[in-house]
């Protein structure tokens, strides 16, 4: 926001310029500052003309001595005719430096040595007068620099505003906060016009469709104006406030926009049809010329301003070209509205338009200021344009805005809010100076009526920020906080999930960071059946692709497509996990709508390296065993079983992962039809857990035992069972009869073919026994084998082979 200081000096006496700044800084605005144009004249100071008289060699020069406040009289020749005795004048002294560069020296003039220059306006670069030299006031103080005492340039106010406060984009608003944080009385301009001749309600009638976006439209005519420039001072103010001056009324309505912070617009009266205005909003294919040129297709959430026939306005935006008011217009009308900020600021966004209207209808203006901006610029327009105004304003009202009217603050809790100790008198006295005008209504509790110009006061919070804003931010003590804090535990599922990743990156995989956002057509590809709860994904609202409108139910598919695309890329082999949420329907009972979930993708390495095994490890069992060893180290004791419904993995290499008798995962290869689904060329294994149910499993502690120093006894057993057994289940039974001797067992071979019955498998097991205080006998082995055989047979139909 940029304001003339010279022009808010003429609203209310201020103080000076680094005390004005401050306190504005300090009242919640950004990075005041004040700016001069002009020349620096900083050398060049008020001098009196103590003796003047005619030089003795020519006839058009005059020998002065001038006091500049130094103690002597400096003898200066000047050619101007209209110096003389007595008067005080701008005087540069030699060394000094005009703004024209010239800098002046010790002159000889006909014999007599000059030893400055008494200025004239011109040479001081204050305008083009030069048919004589400057002449101050008369009070002036002799040896004062000039810019103390006349204006050498305007001096410009700027500061940012919250997007909150547009009650403060006008001289108005500035004087009110000036008021507010520094003193003294704003005095606003008469705005009454002289009113004349025929009512305007002959001329002109108004109508609002659009009930809820526009609250107040008033108009007034004007008759018999002529549009020329505008005067020179009205054209240096408006430059100064960064707008293009356009024509005496276009400028009368932009004048008041700074004084009053209301948007105005001036339509030429002849160009509108049927003498109607009406505010609606557009209709589908309508078009719009505008004032900057480009003809725009209106949308139907556009408000526009019409006559009888067309749209001739944006409203609240930008006029329309049609109706513009031009060298010949004559009659015009006036408009001064207030529309609701959203449907501006949507309209502006739309179009890709932000003009000084938009801006301030955005931030909100004053809901009363509507008829006194419409006088003050029929009046301005009188003035400047002459004609004559109308008799009485026509006007209409649409639905009443959603305001806030009165405020209750509780002055203690402002008081814990601030850290401060102000009174109830006092802080009733402090929003009387913003225009809050509070009542007590019980001991220590006021209500203030919100002024309508202050359309970001709404809560109790609103009115204790203007408490300390008027009250001063920087005499507000500094205290620490007394608050308790309490130490917050990291969620235990938080706490597994670092400990799963951990596991994963020891592994040698590398973590990726997916977005949940995911296409139409993943659960398709996933084969997913019709009532998996997987399928019921939610919608975004405004999501990022219009392709990716649906939240992921599990990681696969996004590990899946970053595989295809590092292998696309001749990307060896690919190690990659994440652990992120996925959001199900809230009816799953997967352990709630958004659990924590990881997940891992692994590839085939395409490219024969030096140390490879002629028989390389089977990729389901290379995954089984980062997933085993992730489980193992995390403290759980896991079982394997060979089937599993996930519907995207291969039947024949997948497993269930279970932990404590609930499932908590798969492991298992690509489907293929899955594969070719991601185009996925190269056989790839996915691992996935769901680490809410994980962490609600008991783990087992870690325990260190000493390392026996007697010899283990080592028998294998080769054993028939069925082929729908789980070896899992086998070899838990094994350590559970095998006793307290029996320190391990391992499946080491599995056969199945000639010489084995059909339906039937050999499993063979190693078993190692071992003490820690002696060794043990070949009987005490022989009795625990003789236990597990017989446990096999009776619990299994276990055969010895």
């Amino acid at each position: 926001m940029r304001v003339s200081l010279d022009w808010l000096a003429e609203w209310i006496e201020l103080p000076g310029d680094e005390e004005l700044s401050e306190r504005l800084n300090l009242g919640g605005f950004e990075d005041a500052e004040i700016e001069t144009s002009g020349p620096d004249l900083s050398a060049v100071v008020v001098g009196h003309v103590k003796e003047c008289g005619p030089h003795p060699n020519a006839d058009r020069l005059s020998f002065c001595k001038v006091d500049t406040g130094s103690g002597e009289l400096v003898e200066v020749v000047c050619g101007a005719p209209n110096v003389s005795e007595g008067q005080k004048i701008a005087f540069a002294s030699v060394g000094s430096r005009l703004p024209d560069g010239t800098k002046l020296k010790k002159t000889k003039i006909r014999g007599i040595v000059s030893r400055g220059m008494i200025c004239s306006a011109r040479e001081l670069g204050l305008s083009e007068e030069h048919d004589g030299i400057l002449v101050l006031d008369s009070e002036a103080p002799v040896g004062t620099p000039l810019p103390e005492v006349i204006s050498v340039g305007d001096r410009t106010l700027e500061f940012g505003i919250t997007p909150n406060r547009g009650d403060v984009t006008s001289l108005l608003g500035v004087a009110r906060e000036v008021h507010a944080l520094i003193g003294g009385e704003p005095t606003p301009p008469e705005t009454e016009p002289p009113e004349t001749g025929a009512p305007a309600s002959e001329a002109v009638s108004v109508a609002i469709a659009a009930a809820e976006d526009c609250h107040h439209y008033a108009a007034r005519v004007v008759r018999g104006v002529r549009v020329g420039p505008s005067p020179d001072h009205v054209v240096r103010r408006l430059e100064a406030a960064g707008i293009r001056s356009i024509n005496n009324v276009v400028d009368a309505t932009n004048w008041v926009l700074l004084e009053f912070g209301q948007p105005l617009h001036a339509f030429d009266l002849a160009t509108l049809h049927g003498g109607r205005v009406e505010v609606r909003r557009a209709a589908a294919g309508e078009k719009l010329a505008c004032l900057d040129g480009e003809t725009r297709e209106l949308d139907p959430s556009d408000l526009v301003i019409c006559d009888a026939e067309r749209p001739i306005a944006l409203a609240g935006v930008m006029g329309g070209a049609d109706s513009e008011v031009g060298e010949k217009t004559r009659d015009i009308l006036i408009e001064s509205a207030h529309f609701h900020p959203t449907v501006v600021r949507l309209t502006a966004r739309r179009h890709g338009l932000q003009t000084e209207a938009s801006y301030r209808f955005e931030r909100g203006v004053d809901r009363e200021g509507v008829l006194r901006a419409a006088d003050r610029v029929a009046r301005l327009i009188v003035e400047w344009a002459g004609g004559e105004v109308a008799s009485g304003v026509v006007a209409a009202r649409g639905a009443e805005p959603v305001v806030t009217r009165e405020i209750d603050l509780d002055v203690a809790r402002a008081n814990r809010l601030l850290g401060t100790e102000i009174e109830v008198a006092e802080a009733r006295a402090l929003l009387a100076r913003v225009g809050v005008e509070c009542r007590e209504i019980g001991p220590g509790v006021l209500t203030g009526s919100v002024p309508s110009h202050r359309n970001d006061l709404h809560v109790h919070q609103d009115l204790t920020e203007e408490v300390a804003r008027v009250y001063g931010y920087d005499r507000i003590p500094t205290t620490l906080p007394t608050a308790e804090l309490h130490p917050v535990a990291e969620p235990t599922t938080w706490q597994l999930g670092e400990r799963v990743r951990d596991e994963f990156v020891a592994a040698g995989l590398s973590e990726a960071i997916c977005l949940p956002f995911v296409p139409l057509g993943d659960s398709d590809a996933l084969r997913l059946a019709a009532d998996d709860p997987r399928r019921s994904q939610r919608t975004i609202v405004n999501p990022l692709k219009e392709e990716e409108p649906l939240l992921r139910t599990t990681l696969a598919p996004s590990l899946l497509r970053l595989a295809q695309q590092n292998l696309s890329r001749q990307i060896d082999a690919v190690a990659l996990f994440e652990i992120s949420s996925v959001f199900l329907p809230r009816s799953s009972e997967a352990g709630g709508a958004e659990p924590l979930a990881a997940a891992a993708v692994l590839s085939e390495p395409q490219e024969a390296a030096l140390w490879n095994r002629k028989n390389p490890i089977p990729l389901f069992f290379r995954a089984k065993g980062v997933a085993e060893r992730l489980l193992i180290q995390a403290g759980y004791v896991a079982l394997w079983r060979g089937q599993t419904e996930s519907p995207y993995l291969h039947p024949g290499a997948s497993a269930t992962i279970e932990v404590g008798g609930h499932v908590v995962g798969t492991v298992g290869e690509i489907h293929p039809e899955v594969a070719a689904n991601f185009a996925l060329d190269v056989p790839c294994a996915l691992i996935e857990l769901d680490l809410g149910r994980l962490e609600a499993q008991p783990r087992r502690a870690k325990e260190f035992h000493e390392v026996s120093r007697q010899p283990a006894a080592r028998r294998d057993l080769a054993v028939l069972l069925g082929d729908d057994l789980a070896a899992g289940d086998v070899l838990a039974a094994i350590e559970q009869a095998g006793g307290a001797d029996l320190q391990s067992v391992e499946l080491f071979d599995r056969y199945a073919g000639k010489g084995v019955p059909e339906g039937r498998v050999s499993l063979a097991f190693r078993l190692a026994f071992q003490k820690m205080d002696r060794a043990l006998t070949e009987k005490e082995v022989s009795k625990s084998v003789d236990r597990i055989v017989r446990m096999l047979s009776h619990r299994f139909g276990g055969e010895l082979r």
